[in-house]
């Protein structure tokens, strides 16, 4: 069994049609998720993140989801998250920095696209990015670390160009280009602080 290395042997293989037999009625979406779509994904180092949105959380499907990961996983293929409906609904404000991603870098292999026209409250999204902001230096602080892979942060510096763009980023390089103050991570901090009060 040999691993999946691109999207077309994802959508190819019988794993979509595998969701829809699992899950059923039940299955609103399913689609790849995070880091695989990121620039410089190899998958012959990390897997390909699948996330799941379904109408009601079941547990019998939840069941037969589990019992394909040994399965998937020999293929390259990881099950990350798995929503309902009414969860992402009740959640919009409270991380819009992660649904503004899931809405806007997805790649479907069955069902709908996921939150499709989704737009984050402002207020809500520039709360989170400034809180996930100062959660990084503090931890780069703790392991002493300065030097950090930007691709990390990729979901937060999408969702700062994402402020002050009005449109998500195309590329990582995009967002490094539109935001010089990545040099500096109180410059950053600064640039993040306005954006709470609008400056931009």
């Amino acid at each position: 069994m040999k691993k999946l290395l691109n999207i077309q042997e994802i959508e190819r293989s019988p794993w979509p049609n595998r969701f829809k037999e699992i899950f059923g009625e039940n299955l609103v979406s399913a689609f790849l998720y995070g880091d695989c779509l990121e620039e410089g994904f190899s998958a012959l180092e990390s897997p390909w993140t699948i996330a799941f949105i379904l109408k009601n959380l079941e547990s019998e499907d939840l069941q037969k989801l589990a019992s394909w990961s040994k399965t998937a996983k020999r293929e390259g293929l990881e099950f990350s998250y798995v929503f309902s409906s009414a969860e992402i609904l009740s959640n919009l404000e409270t991380f819009p920095l992660e649904f503004l991603e899931m809405s806007r870098r997805n790649q479907v292999l069955c069902g709908i696209a996921p939150l499709e026209g989704f737009t984050p409250k402002r207020e809500a999204l520039a709360a989170q990015c400034l809180r996930e902001w100062k959660a990084f230096l503090f931890h780069r602080r703790l392991e002493g670390t300065q030097d950090s892979d930007l691709r990390e942060l990729s979901p937060l510096l999408s969702g700062i160009y994402y402020l002050r763009y009005g449109n998500y980023p195309e590329s990582m390089q995009q967002v490094i280009d539109a935001f010089p103050e990545l040099s500096s991570a109180k410059k950053m901090l600064d640039k993040l602080e306005s954006l709470i009060t609008r400056d931009l």
